[in-house]
């Protein structure tokens, strides 16, 4: 992501880019119609403490005993870093789901549709490792899962300007 910023800035595109807010959208568990609730990463707290705000304050998606095993299990990536991250490969999603302990629901509410969004595949295939490097980003970057559309054609918009 920062390679691409770069090219935008180096194009002086960057005013072509529309920044949605700092969310990240869920399916409503249990909602027999088409309801989201949302993770909102507060504009005014650095990463990882505006992560911590926006799961901590979403009371739709999952209970405090989730949320504080979930958090449980992701301070090693926080502190250890990428040398962590490197360490599950190999390891499933619903593997070291299992391993610490989060319930099963967590993983379907929450991560089958981060390892989709990923990779296109399911938790019981895909290696955290995938997973633990855009979370580790989130946890480390206050706008890591920030995102932007451009305003237009992607061949008129940004391909046009490389010519």
């Amino acid at each position: 992501y920062p390679n691409a910023m770069k090219i935008i800035r180096d194009l002086g595109i960057e005013d072509r880019l529309q920044w949605k807010e700092h969310s990240m959208i869920f399916a409503k568990p249990g909602s027999k119609k088409r309801e989201f609730t949302r993770f909102d990463f507060p504009v005014w707290a650095p990463a990882p403490l505006n992560a911590g705000i926006a799961i901590l304050s979403n009371t739709d998606l999952l209970t405090w005993p989730e949320k504080i095993r979930l958090g449980i299990g992701l301070v090693p990536a926080y502190l250890f870093g990428q040398s962590y991250v490197e360490s599950q490969e190999g390891v499933t999603v619903k593997e070291w789901m299992r391993e610490r302990g989060i319930p099963d629901r967590v993983t379907d509410e929450v991560f089958i549709a981060m390892s989709k969004a990923l990779n296109f595949i399911d938790p019981d295939t895909l290696s955290m490792q995938c997973v633990l490097i855009a979370l580790n980003r989130f946890l480390q970057e206050t706008d890591g899962s920030k995102i932007a559309f451009l305003d237009g054609s992607p061949t008129e918009r940004l391909c046009e300007p490389l010519k």
